[in-house]
């Protein structure tokens, strides 16, 4: 089954470009001018994944971005012509799957695309069949996309939610950091290091007893994070 997509774009030769390379590429693709007929597109079509410009007549895509990911994990690909470090970061914090700067080439614009996808119906190979993961007291229902903490729940927005799941899923396995960029975030030039150790302390303000000495997710200096499952360890 071909791959539908939402290009949220106000650009008319964009929109006529893009559409044109990824039909002849096999992809089914919807074209919404502004943020008011992509929500009506969201709510009333089923899409493999989003192109989403963030200068829209009618809002800022940033909020849109942050809207949608509310509603839906579909992978979220930023195309705009803005460069500004600080919206890369917002939108990866919004939780965008990837920023891809105007102009770019058609070929990674494919490649950006078939690595989301990839990425988005991809089972974890961990964790396959399983509907819940259980470490260390922290327990995660996979299909609710729900967190407990000694059965306290947790609220995880949904990149915390994929790093722990990623951390969880081999427990005692340190993984370099690069590693987990490309597992949670899809690797690329805009995301740096930055963005994995602030959503690391993120979670770990919310999964451990102190913060400043955590002994779920521990860091191994030079080389990136450990989940360390306690019991085990004991």
């Amino acid at each position: 089954m071909a791959s539908r997509i939402l290009l949220v774009d106000d650009d008319a030769t964009f929109c006529q470009s893009v559409c044109s390379s990824l039909e002849d590429n096999g992809y089914l693709v919807t074209v919404a001018n502004n943020a008011a007929q992509a929500r009506h597109y969201f709510e009333n079509r089923s899409f493999s994944l989003i192109l989403l410009d963030l200068m829209l007549p009618d809002a800022d895509g940033l909020d849109l971005c942050g809207e949608l990911r509310a509603k839906s994990m579909v992978p979220i690909l930023v195309t705009s012509a803005r460069q500004d470090q600080g919206d890369r970061m917002a939108a990866l914090e919004l939780g965008a799957d990837g920023y891809l700067a105007k102009p770019f080439e058609v070929r990674e614009l494919h490649a950006r695309i078939a690595a989301c996808l990839r990425r988005a119906g991809e089972p974890w190979s961990d964790d396959v069949g399983l509907s819940t993961l259980l470490v260390a007291g922290v327990r995660l229902d996979t299909r609710s996309r729900r967190a407990w903490v000694d059965d306290a729940p947790v609220s995880l927005t949904p990149k915390e939610f994929e790093l722990l799941r990623a951390l969880m899923s081999k427990a005692g396995h340190i993984w370099r950091s690069e590693e987990l960029l490309w597992r949670v975030w899809g690797y690329d030039s805009s995301i740096q290091t930055r963005t994995l150790c602030v959503h690391v302390g993120r979670l770990r303000a919310k999964i451990e007893e102190s913060r400043g000495q955590p002994e779920r997710i521990v860091t191994v200096p030079g080389v990136g994070y450990m989940f360390v499952d306690l019991d085990a360890a004991a």
